[in-house]
């Protein structure tokens, strides 16, 4: 196995970095950690075997190169397949479940629930569980499908434009009332003020972040910011990805 010939890792990792053009002894033994007489010694064993010709790579050191990455594909390929099997991630029951059981994954409400029924992602039941428990789930297969949440961000004034009293509260106080399930995420004082008497806060701090993770959970935020705070909210969202619907209170 070539990761137990330190020697042939060593060429490879010599053979690359004159493939990058780097003809320096210096800069090789800095690039791969090893000393510049190492390197020296390296390539003039290299040169014997016909793998190195006046500082550059030839077909045959190509050709070891190609075999070399090949055999440490299979290794890696072999290595994830033996974590994946031995991997376990938290689920919650969605009926009762027997150990041992082929189940298939679903994110609801957050959170990964587990079925016997068919789904683009499954795995084996590590124990057994209630509706409702949690459930280790081993061996896994396929990509679990998430229908991300959506982000409304909703600006209010900052203070120095009257903060809570410029509020729309009619306005504020429709939008909470038509809320379709999602979570209420409030980002400075005013927003905190405007919205804690109208509607149970479920991000408090760090709410642009947790509205982030909501987001890549399928669960939806509604983002209340205060407007001098709002250039960071935004900053971050597009940092992240996270596509977000935007109006002003």
């Amino acid at each position: 196995m070539i990761l137990r010939d330190k020697s042939k890792i060593t060429k490879v990792l010599i053979l690359l970095e004159l493939l990058k053009g780097r003809k320096k002894l210096r800069e090789i033994a800095k690039e791969i950690d090893i000393t510049v007489q190492g390197v020296s010694e390296y390539i003039r064993t290299m040169e014997r075997e016909g793998l190195v010709k006046e500082g550059s790579v030839t077909l045959k050191g190509l050709e070891f190169l190609s075999d070399a990455i090949e055999e440490m594909g299979d290794f890696v390929a072999e290595a994830n397949s033996v974590m994946k099997k031995v991997k376990v991630i938290e689920a919650i029951a969605g009926e009762d479940i027997d150990e041992g059981e082929e189940v298939g994954l679903f994110m609801e409400d957050g959170y990964i629930h587990a079925y016997r029924r068919e789904s683009s992602s499954k795995g084996i039941a590590l124990n057994s569980a209630r509706k409702g428990e949690d459930l280790g789930v081993t061996a896994l297969q396929g990509v679990l499908r998430i229908d991300y949440g959506k982000v409304r961000v909703f600006s209010l004034p900052p203070i120095e434009m009257g903060g809570t009293r410029a509020v729309n509260r009619e306005k504020l106080k429709k939008v909470l009332e038509n809320r379709r399930g999602e979570k209420i995420g409030v980002c400075g004082v005013v927003a905190y003020l405007a919205v804690k008497d109208l509607a149970k806060i479920d991000f408090q701090f760090s709410a642009v972040n947790a509205a982030v993770d909501a987001h890549y959970r399928g669960v939806s935020t509604m983002l209340f910011v205060s407007q001098s705070m709002l250039p960071h909210a935004l900053r971050i969202l597009e940092e992240k990805g996270v596509p977000y619907e935007l109006e002003t209170l």
